[in-house]
């Protein structure tokens, strides 16, 4: 099944924040979500995968920086 890659910024209050998405295709032709999908499958309701596996979160930044909601608080 295909899933959401949610790229994230880990500030130095251990906060994460999500800076990008993207959708990672499985490539399988019964997933709806694929771009190995048919287009004009007719029984896509009854046969095909219809949902996505949840999102994974990936630490693609880091910043010693505070994230914005505690330094607000400062």
């Amino acid at each position: 099944m295909c899933y959401r890659k949610v790229l994230c910024t880990r500030y130095a209050c251990k906060h994460e924040i999500a800076q990008a998405d993207s959708r990672v295709d499985c490539g399988v032709p019964t997933c709806r979500y694929s771009g190995s999908h048919d287009t004009n499958c007719q029984s896509c309701t009854n046969t095909c995968i219809q949902w996505m596996k949840p999102a994974k979160k990936q630490i693609e930044w880091t910043s010693s920086l505070l994230c914005v909601h505690c330094a607000r608080k400062r």
